[in-house]
């Protein structure tokens, strides 16, 4: 057995993770950018790393496109460009950006590249002009990113501690420690 296999224990987490992350955002579909999508894919990509982060939000978005009835060919791939900005930057350019309030000013940037992600298709498939199109969603943005920091400076560190906990076997389980090491040592 290869030692990047996957266990069953492995398939299970990511498939409660996944459920978790989908759910969450269909409850929550009624407010406009009210949602802790950000937040749960910046704590699977950081605890998870960029392999199961991204196998969790390709299904999402999978699911999510299905549900909402917009699966297509222009607008499904700009959600998933949008959403892999996340476990990308946080596992390469991000790595080394551990604490809530950096996470958060992550966050940030996340909600503007996801936003931003999907004017392309809109203004094909709606014939809107680009810059009324930006203008009118710029209070949209502010408020994802704006809850997108709020929710990861204050959820962030909790729910990695639950995370971590789920099973001590897991490769994020040093990265923690390591974390926790260096914070003492300060």
């Amino acid at each position: 057995m290869k030692k990047n296999s996957f266990k069953t224990k492995d398939i299970v987490l990511l498939a409660m993770l996944t459920a978790i992350l989908f759910a969450q955002e269909q409850i929550l579909t009624f407010l406009p950018q009210f949602q802790f999508t950000i937040l749960l894919m910046v704590l699977y990509s950081k605890c998870l790393g960029f392999l199961k982060a991204s196998i969790i939000i390709f299904i999402h978005v999978i699911l999510d496109n299905l549900v909402m009835g917009s699966f297509n060919i222009i607008y499904t791939p700009a959600m998933l460009i949008g959403w892999m900005m996340i476990p990308i930057l946080s596992n390469t350019v991000f790595k080394k950006v551990n604490s809530p309030l950096g996470l958060g000013l992550c966050g940030i940037l996340y909600a503007f590249l996801y936003s931003w992600s999907f004017i392309p298709a809109t203004v094909i498939m709606t014939d809107t002009e680009f810059i009324p199109y930006l203008i009118a969603d710029i209070p949209f943005e502010i408020m994802l990113a704006l809850f997108s920091f709020l929710t990861i400076y204050w959820l962030y560190k909790p729910l990695s501690k639950v995370l971590i906990s789920l099973d001590e076997s897991y490769e994020f389980r040093k990265k923690a420690t390591e974390e926790k090491n260096q914070q003492q040592k300060k």
